[in-house]
Protein backbone atom coordinates (compact mmCIF):
# COMPACT_ATOMS: atom_id res chain seq x y z
CA UNK A 1 0.00 0.00 0.00
CA UNK A 2 1.31 3.28 -1.01
CA UNK A 3 5.35 3.54 -1.26
CA UNK A 4 5.98 1.67 1.88
CA UNK A 5 8.63 -0.78 2.49
CA UNK A 6 8.24 -3.58 4.62
CA UNK A 7 10.85 -4.53 7.22
CA UNK A 8 11.21 -8.43 5.80
CA UNK A 9 11.27 -9.56 2.52
CA UNK A 10 8.06 -10.92 0.91
CA UNK A 11 7.41 -13.28 -1.95
CA UNK A 12 6.61 -10.63 -3.93
CA UNK A 13 10.52 -9.16 -4.17
CA UNK A 14 12.45 -10.21 -6.90
CA UNK A 15 14.85 -12.99 -6.06
CA UNK A 16 17.16 -11.23 -7.71
CA UNK A 17 17.09 -7.91 -5.80
CA UNK A 18 20.58 -7.00 -4.34
CA UNK A 19 21.60 -7.97 -1.27
CA UNK A 20 22.17 -4.47 -0.03
CA UNK A 21 19.35 -3.56 -0.42
CA UNK A 22 17.73 -5.77 1.53
CA UNK A 23 20.49 -5.30 4.55
CA UNK A 24 19.69 -1.64 4.67
CA UNK A 25 15.75 -2.36 6.08
CA UNK A 26 17.20 -5.01 8.18
CA UNK A 27 19.49 -2.35 9.48
CA UNK A 28 16.20 0.09 9.65
CA UNK A 29 14.32 -2.04 11.79
CA UNK A 30 17.32 -3.05 14.20
CA UNK A 31 17.83 0.81 14.88
CA UNK A 32 14.03 1.63 15.64
CA UNK A 33 14.31 -1.28 18.16
CA UNK A 34 17.31 0.58 20.21
CA UNK A 35 15.78 3.62 19.90
CA UNK A 36 12.60 2.58 21.09
CA UNK A 37 14.40 0.39 23.40
CA UNK A 38 15.98 3.55 25.12
CA UNK A 39 12.99 5.76 24.79
CA UNK A 40 11.36 2.69 27.16
CA UNK A 41 14.06 2.67 29.48
CA UNK A 42 14.26 5.96 29.69
CA UNK A 43 10.74 7.00 30.43
CA UNK A 44 10.57 3.82 33.20
CA UNK A 45 13.50 5.06 34.77
CA UNK A 46 11.70 9.08 34.91
CA UNK A 47 8.93 7.47 36.30
CA UNK A 48 11.04 5.85 39.25
CA UNK A 49 12.91 9.00 40.08
CA UNK A 50 9.19 10.71 40.40
CA UNK A 51 8.11 8.15 42.16
CA UNK A 52 11.55 8.70 44.99
CA UNK A 53 11.16 12.78 44.38
CA UNK A 54 10.85 13.98 48.13
CA UNK A 55 9.06 17.13 46.53
CA UNK A 56 6.47 15.11 45.22
CA UNK A 57 3.18 15.50 47.07
CA UNK A 58 2.44 11.52 46.81
CA UNK A 59 5.79 10.44 47.67
CA UNK A 60 6.06 12.82 50.72
CA UNK A 61 2.77 11.50 51.76
CA UNK A 62 3.62 7.69 51.65
CA UNK A 63 6.84 8.70 53.48
CA UNK A 64 4.57 10.19 56.24
CA UNK A 65 2.78 7.18 56.27
CA UNK A 66 5.90 4.96 57.07
CA UNK A 67 7.08 6.98 59.55
CA UNK A 68 3.59 7.20 61.28
CA UNK A 69 3.59 3.14 61.06
CA UNK A 70 7.42 3.25 62.61
CA UNK A 71 6.14 5.86 65.13
CA UNK A 72 2.96 3.78 66.17
CA UNK A 73 5.20 0.32 66.38
CA UNK A 74 7.83 2.13 68.85
CA UNK A 75 5.47 3.74 71.22
CA UNK A 76 3.90 -0.30 71.45
CA UNK A 77 7.50 -1.43 72.22
CA UNK A 78 7.91 1.24 74.52
CA UNK A 79 4.36 0.86 76.48
CA UNK A 80 5.60 -3.05 76.66
CA UNK A 81 8.75 -2.32 78.20
CA UNK A 82 7.08 0.10 80.89
CA UNK A 83 4.66 -2.91 81.29
CA UNK A 84 7.51 -5.26 81.72
CA UNK A 85 9.02 -3.02 84.30
CA UNK A 86 6.04 -2.41 86.39
CA UNK A 87 5.44 -6.06 86.95
CA UNK A 88 9.29 -6.41 87.92
CA UNK A 89 8.55 -3.97 90.51
CA UNK A 90 5.10 -5.50 91.50
CA UNK A 91 7.62 -9.05 92.06
CA UNK A 92 9.87 -7.27 93.52
CA UNK A 93 7.99 -5.13 96.37
CA UNK A 94 5.78 -9.15 96.91
CA UNK A 95 9.49 -10.64 96.97
CA UNK A 96 10.35 -7.94 99.48
CA UNK A 97 6.95 -8.06 101.79
CA UNK A 98 7.63 -12.03 102.06
CA UNK A 99 11.15 -11.77 103.31
CA UNK A 100 10.23 -8.85 105.70
CA UNK A 101 7.40 -10.88 107.43
CA UNK A 102 9.60 -14.38 107.30
CA UNK A 103 12.01 -12.21 109.18
CA UNK A 104 9.54 -10.91 111.63
CA UNK A 105 7.91 -14.35 111.73
CA UNK A 106 11.38 -15.91 112.94
CA UNK A 107 11.91 -12.97 115.41
CA UNK A 108 8.68 -13.26 116.87
CA UNK A 109 9.37 -17.25 117.30
CA UNK A 110 12.58 -16.50 118.35
CA UNK A 111 11.63 -14.48 121.06
CA UNK A 112 8.92 -16.58 122.59
CA UNK A 113 11.85 -19.28 122.74
CA UNK A 114 13.59 -16.95 124.75
CA UNK A 115 16.84 -17.92 122.88
CA UNK A 116 20.06 -15.94 124.35
CA UNK A 117 23.69 -16.40 125.03
CA UNK A 118 25.83 -17.74 126.96
CA UNK A 119 29.69 -18.00 128.00
CA UNK A 120 30.83 -14.66 126.14
CA UNK A 121 34.71 -15.20 125.56
CA UNK A 122 37.13 -12.58 124.09
CA UNK A 123 39.98 -14.44 121.90
CA UNK A 124 42.99 -12.88 120.56
CA UNK A 125 43.17 -9.63 118.75
CA UNK A 126 42.60 -10.06 114.82
CA UNK A 127 44.00 -6.93 113.20
CA UNK A 128 44.63 -3.12 114.27
CA UNK A 129 41.71 -2.53 117.66
CA UNK A 130 39.68 -5.75 116.82
CA UNK A 131 39.51 -8.58 118.70
CA UNK A 132 37.39 -11.68 118.54
CA UNK A 133 34.82 -12.88 120.89
CA UNK A 134 32.58 -16.26 120.81
CA UNK A 135 29.41 -17.29 122.62
CA UNK A 136 26.84 -19.78 123.13
CA UNK A 137 23.46 -19.98 122.06
CA UNK A 138 20.88 -21.31 124.06
CA UNK A 139 17.37 -22.62 125.29
CA UNK A 140 17.28 -23.61 121.37
CA UNK A 141 14.58 -26.19 120.90
CA UNK A 142 15.61 -29.91 118.97
CA UNK A 143 13.12 -29.82 116.58
CA UNK A 144 13.93 -26.02 115.66
CA UNK A 145 15.49 -26.30 112.08
CA UNK A 146 16.66 -22.40 111.78
CA UNK A 147 19.33 -22.09 114.19
CA UNK A 148 21.69 -20.29 111.96
CA UNK A 149 19.09 -17.70 111.23
CA UNK A 150 18.56 -17.31 114.84
CA UNK A 151 22.19 -17.08 115.51
CA UNK A 152 22.71 -14.42 113.19
CA UNK A 153 19.79 -12.37 114.04
CA UNK A 154 20.09 -12.41 118.18
CA UNK A 155 22.30 -9.32 119.43
CA UNK A 156 25.10 -9.94 122.26
CA UNK A 157 26.26 -6.58 124.44
CA UNK A 158 30.16 -6.52 124.57
CA UNK A 159 31.34 -3.27 126.20
CA UNK A 160 27.92 -1.57 126.46
CA UNK A 161 27.29 -1.71 122.52
CA UNK A 162 24.88 -4.37 121.12
CA UNK A 163 26.87 -6.70 118.40
CA UNK A 164 24.78 -9.54 115.72
CA UNK A 165 27.35 -12.44 115.12
CA UNK A 166 29.58 -12.06 112.20
CA UNK A 167 29.17 -15.71 111.19
CA UNK A 168 28.03 -19.03 113.23
CA UNK A 169 28.50 -22.64 114.05
CA UNK A 170 25.85 -24.83 114.02
CA UNK A 171 26.55 -28.22 116.21
CA UNK A 172 23.88 -29.16 117.32
CA UNK A 173 20.75 -27.55 118.98
CA UNK A 174 22.82 -26.84 121.87
CA UNK A 175 25.82 -26.00 120.68
CA UNK A 176 25.21 -23.39 118.10
CA UNK A 177 28.65 -20.33 118.55
CA UNK A 178 28.46 -17.28 117.15
CA UNK A 179 31.55 -15.34 116.20
CA UNK A 180 32.19 -11.33 116.21
CA UNK A 181 35.04 -9.19 115.49
CA UNK A 182 34.42 -6.03 117.79
CA UNK A 183 36.68 -3.12 116.77
CA UNK A 184 35.75 -0.77 119.73
CA UNK A 185 37.00 -0.73 123.11
CA UNK A 186 39.91 -2.63 122.35
CA UNK A 187 42.93 -1.14 123.25
CA UNK A 188 45.18 -4.38 124.08
CA UNK A 189 44.92 -4.75 120.32
CA UNK A 190 46.24 -1.20 118.99
CA UNK A 191 50.01 -1.18 118.27
CA UNK A 192 51.20 2.39 117.29
CA UNK A 193 54.33 3.25 115.53
CA UNK A 194 57.54 4.45 116.88
CA UNK A 195 61.00 5.19 115.78
CA UNK A 196 60.37 7.31 113.15
CA UNK A 197 63.84 7.47 110.33
CA UNK A 198 64.00 9.33 107.10
CA UNK A 199 66.02 6.70 105.03
CA UNK A 200 65.88 10.34 102.37
CA UNK A 201 65.34 9.72 98.53
CA UNK A 202 65.48 6.11 96.66
CA UNK A 203 68.27 7.15 93.88
CA UNK A 204 68.63 10.27 92.50
CA UNK A 205 66.28 11.72 90.13
CA UNK A 206 63.59 9.10 91.46
CA UNK A 207 61.01 11.68 92.87
CA UNK A 208 60.27 9.45 95.89
CA UNK A 209 61.67 9.23 99.24
CA UNK A 210 61.08 6.30 102.09
CA UNK A 211 60.85 6.74 105.92
CA UNK A 212 60.71 3.67 107.93
CA UNK A 213 59.05 2.87 110.85
CA UNK A 214 59.33 0.34 114.15
CA UNK A 215 55.71 -1.16 114.94
CA UNK A 216 55.20 -0.47 119.22
CA UNK A 217 53.15 -2.83 121.44
CA UNK A 218 52.20 -5.75 119.03
CA UNK A 219 49.30 -8.00 120.74
CA UNK A 220 51.52 -11.16 121.85
CA UNK A 221 50.55 -14.33 119.19
CA UNK A 222 49.15 -11.89 117.17
CA UNK A 223 49.71 -11.85 113.09
CA UNK A 224 52.55 -9.40 112.67
CA UNK A 225 52.07 -8.91 109.14
CA UNK A 226 48.16 -8.54 109.37
CA UNK A 227 48.63 -5.54 112.51
CA UNK A 228 51.63 -3.88 110.24
CA UNK A 229 48.84 -3.37 107.66
CA UNK A 230 46.38 -2.32 109.34
CA UNK A 231 48.13 0.32 111.79
CA UNK A 232 47.56 3.53 110.98
CA UNK A 233 50.41 6.39 110.90
CA UNK A 234 50.75 9.66 110.23
CA UNK A 235 53.69 11.62 109.25
CA UNK A 236 54.88 15.14 107.23
CA UNK A 237 51.34 16.14 106.87
CA UNK A 238 50.28 12.84 105.29
CA UNK A 239 47.62 9.55 106.63
CA UNK A 240 47.94 5.71 105.85
CA UNK A 241 45.75 3.03 107.35
CA UNK A 242 48.87 0.80 107.50
CA UNK A 243 52.34 0.53 105.89
CA UNK A 244 52.57 -0.29 102.66
CA UNK A 245 55.47 -2.50 103.00
CA UNK A 246 56.38 -5.18 106.51
CA UNK A 247 59.47 -6.72 107.29
CA UNK A 248 60.88 -8.36 110.76
CA UNK A 249 64.27 -7.44 111.76
CA UNK A 250 65.41 -8.96 115.10
CA UNK A 251 62.44 -9.74 116.39
CA UNK A 252 61.10 -6.52 115.79
CA UNK A 253 58.17 -5.10 113.20
CA UNK A 254 58.79 -2.53 110.50
CA UNK A 255 56.94 -0.42 108.46
CA UNK A 256 58.19 1.28 105.06
CA UNK A 257 56.03 3.77 103.13
CA UNK A 258 57.59 5.19 99.75
CA UNK A 259 56.25 8.61 98.53
CA UNK A 260 56.75 10.95 95.99
CA UNK A 261 58.95 13.92 97.10
CA UNK A 262 59.64 16.84 94.73
CA UNK A 263 62.68 17.24 96.98
CA UNK A 264 63.95 14.04 94.87
CA UNK A 265 63.73 14.83 91.57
Amino acid sequence: MGDEKPCSPSEADPLIRPRRSYRRYQSSCVYVAIALFFITFTIVNFSISLSKDPLDPDVRERIRKDWNIELRRHEEEVLKHIEIKKRWLLEDKEHEREVEEKRKHEEEERLRLNMFWTDLTSHRCTSYATREYTARLVNVPSYYNRRVEACMATPVTIHGVEYTPKWCEDHGPNNVVGHWEVDQHQPDCAPYWTWYKDFGCISPGSGQRRIEHYLEHLPSGADWKEFCATTPASFLGMHFVGSEFCFQWNGGTYGHWVFDDASCN
